[in-house]
């Protein structure tokens, strides 16, 4: 009998099972906190802390009585994470363009700030969650933005709006588009050789340049400083580009359809 004798009482230094089953809860919460890339502090809470979960109102004073008669008792763990600051609008009413238009003249570049929370456990399970700090690390860059309060049926408002939306190719066509007709009384026939003609030169791109001739911008100026005629930001604005082109046209061919067909027959105009 001796192979399969009384098994022996448990020493004082055996842990309880409870306090066991706790123990694994709680590294376990700690170990997916670190595997998830936060800084994990864990420890036991002090009476003082007690007093301060229930002034931060982070517990229930009948919560805090559960902890002290818990057998595990209350424990903390110290977490760091990163979140983003979202950028916010700041917006100019302009009477000149058109209601219900916006244009972003500068875009917002998200923050980050650093934020270090203290998570309450109660026999291992989650009861409440306490800011401790926040640090910003990054300030969020706010976005600048023109908000249009003008009549949209205003030509003088539709031009504007226009305007500020160049610097694409489609935004280009839509400045022109107005600026012809209300310039030059060119309707939508003209428009059509104006689109051929300049998509020909430049697909409309205002920073095109010819790398045999020079010519440069939309309308394919040659050489491109001409255009400073109209304004000396002849090399980066669409709308001063578009004003000189149809000047040019209006003057050497009448119309851009007469250009276009000049363009077709001698590959140039």
């Amino acid at each position: 009998m001796a192979r399969y004798g009384r098994h022996r009482a448990p020493g004082r230094h055996v842990r309880p099972k409870a306090l066991e089953s706790h123990a694994i809860l709680t590294y376990a919460v700690v170990a997916v906190l670190a595997i998830a890339g936060f800084v994990v502090r864990p420890h036991s809470a002090s009476a003082n802390e007690l007093a301060s979960f229930i002034d931060a109102k982070a517990l229930t004073t009948s919560q805090v009585a559960d902890a002290k008669t818990s057998p595990t008792g209350l424990s903390t763990t110290t977490v760091t994470a990163t979140k983003v600051l979202a950028p916010t609008k700041k917006a100019t009413l302009d009477a000149d363009i058109a209601r219900g238009t916006e244009f972003v003249m500068r875009p917002g570049v998200p923050g980050k700030q650093r934020v270090t929370y203290q998570l309450v456990f109660i026999n291992g399970k989650q009861v409440a969650r306490k800011v401790l700090t926040r640090v910003v690390v990054k300030s969020a860059t706010n976005a600048v933005v023109i908000q249009g309060t003008g009549d949209p049926q205003n030509l003088k408002v539709a031009l504007a709006s226009a305007a500020h939306g160049v610097g694409d190719p489609q935004g280009n066509k839509n400045f022109a588009a107005l600026y012809i007709q209300n310039t030059y009384g060119w309707g939508d026939k003209q428009f059509s050789c104006l689109s051929t003609l300049w998509t020909r030169e430049s697909h409309w791109r205002h920073q095109a340049r010819n790398r045999s001739s020079g010519a440069y911008g939309i309308a394919q100026a040659l050489p491109g400083r001409k255009m400073s005629k109209v304004a000396s930001d002849w090399r980066t604005n669409p709308v001063t580009q578009i004003k000189w082109g149809a000047s040019y046209i209006a003057g050497r061919y009448g119309t851009p359809c007469n250009a276009l067909n000049h363009s077709y027959s001698r590959g140039w105009y």
